[in-house]
């Protein structure tokens, strides 16, 4: 539940502990000491925590859902904590980045985030960006001032938390490793993604295969921010699929190449292998929203027939309504928008009622990444006894601990926020539910939401069927 693997030596491994114990006042005892001294503290000006936000704001891959969500969770929280007082009065503060989903300057943004506004933590977006704000952690140049823990709600890459992860630049081959476990996913593994895809597809026709040739073959059309959905996809097919089955990638480069890689796609000639072996049964568009739009717009254009699959990153409201009635039929896998319980409708409310629109797919994991770090920071300030002295590591520390199975749970709503704050200072352990997922993290940084099966009907997303994908149910089986 809690990531340890680098973190066994250090002193607060209080899994079962902090459950254990009584209530701890002794960071609250010590504030609440003389009257001049609290008098003295609640005067004094707010302590500002910077947390930075690495968010695609104004490119061709966003919502400004995802910056709202963000800006939300920040605002309850402080409402929360407006008179706690934990070494003196805090507030914390958002830092934005605008990526544009350019990881080049996610890279830039991320350094001065960290070197110049002198952030504690960072949220990030998509696996690109995120792999640049975790390979600084591990650049031993001084790039950077110092290491920062990193929540990422768009980053599903299969190659994040993989130490079997091989990289022809060692730096990347580190941040996607992460072996010190700064890096926490508030997101899915592609690799269970690739699973879902392949098993939506063998729905249509006899087991997947929709041409009758008694074969089953799957087209892929990548970007390179899904290379780990290929690889997976291409790997997982011959277990899935019992008889004869081929795969086929084409690596997506740049809008102008889409004309001339489609014809490719739907042919009978295999360009990963360079031989001849059948049509596929199912195309599937595994590339970024600001690349899988125009896809599907000259797919349909261009009138072929073949089934037509995206990943998650199609399941934006804002492409849909870009597309129109072209999209209709279209179908794939993604995340939930927020979580079926409590607090996925606490979250969903909050949103509507703050912004008017219901919220996109995966503004629920941006305002559950900001949440966490902010939890995680007022553990930390109740550990080393103030707000003033809380680290970077401490925050990565405390990541581990805001989840506790014998803890009290926590909702996303200001009084919940409150509560939080409140066992905190007092040393008493918590269990956040969050918006997006109940935030259960395993031993490397990852958590298992289930995925969904939607297609476009009458002009919406339509969910269908829930996997169950994790380690110990592998082949994602239909979700009870």
């Amino acid at each position: 539940m809690m990531k340890f693997r680098s973190l066994l030596a250090m002193p607060l491994i209080v899994g079962a502990s902090a459950c254990a114990v009584e209530a701890d006042d002794g960071g609250a005892a010590q504030e609440e000491g003389g009257g001049a001294q609290q008098q003295a503290i609640a005067s004094a000006a707010k302590t500002k925590l910077k947390l930075g936000a690495l968010v695609d704001q104004t490119g061709v891959s966003t919502s400004p859902h995802f910056t709202y969500a963000v800006e939300l969770a920040v605002k309850q929280m402080n409402q929360a904590v407006d008179n706690l007082v934990i070494g003196g009065h805090f507030e914390f503060v958002p830092v934005f980045g605008d990526t544009k989903s350019t990881p080049a300057t996610a890279r830039t943004l991320a350094i001065k985030l960290i070197n110049e506004d002198q952030v504690l933590g960072l949220v990030s977006d998509s696996s690109g960006d995120s792999l640049q704000a975790s390979r600084l952690n591990y650049d031993t140049t001084g790039t950077t001032i110092r290491k920062v823990p990193i929540t990422c709600f768009q980053c599903s890459s299969a190659f994040f938390n993989d130490p079997t992860y091989v990289d022809a630049d060692p730096l990347s081959q580190l941040g996607f490793r992460d072996p010190n476990d700064w890096l926490f996913r508030v997101f899915y593994n592609a690799k269970y993604e690739a699973l879902v895809m392949l098993r939506i597809a063998m729905q249509h026709g006899v087991n997947g295969d929709t041409n009758g040739d008694g074969a089953f073959k799957i087209g892929i059309y990548a970007d390179g921010g899904h290379t780990s959905s290929a690889v997976a996809a291409v790997a997982a097919l011959p277990g899935l699929y019992a008889g004869t089955s081929y795969s086929e990638t084409i690596n997506f480069t740049t809008a102008a190449a889409i004309p001339t890689d489609l014809p490719k796609l739907v042919d009978d000639f295999n360009v990963s292998t360079n031989v001849t072996d059948a049509y596929p049964d199912t195309v599937l568009v595994a590339a970024l929203p600001g690349n899988v739009t125009p896809v599907v717009q000259q797919y349909r254009a261009a009138g072929y027939t073949i089934p037509l699959q995206s990943v998650n990153a199609f399941r934006r409201d804002y492409i849909l309504a870009s597309v129109g009635a072209i999209a209709e039929g279209l179908e794939g896998s993604s995340i939930a928008a927020y979580d079926n319980s409590p607090s996925g409708a606490a979250f969903y409310n909050a949103f509507v009622a703050a912004y008017g629109a219901k919220p996109e797919v995966t503004a629920s994991g941006a305002y559950d990444s900001m949440v966490t770090l902010m939890l995680a920071t007022l553990v930390a300030a109740h550990d080393k006894g103030g707000v003033k002295k809380v680290t970077p590591a401490d925050i990565r520390l405390g990541l581990t601990k805001i989840n506790q199975e014998c803890g009290v749970k926590i909702k996303p709503t200001v009084a919940d926020f409150k509560k939080a704050a409140q066992l905190i200072r007092l040393g008493l352990p918590i269990n956040y539910e969050g918006a997006f997922d109940s935030i259960d993290w395993d031993a490397v940084g990852d958590m298992f939401p289930p995925l969904v099966h939607w297609k476009v009907e009458g002009g919406q997303f339509v969910e269908y069927e829930r996997y169950a994908c994790s380690p110990s149910t592998p082949t994602c089986p239909i979700a009870p």
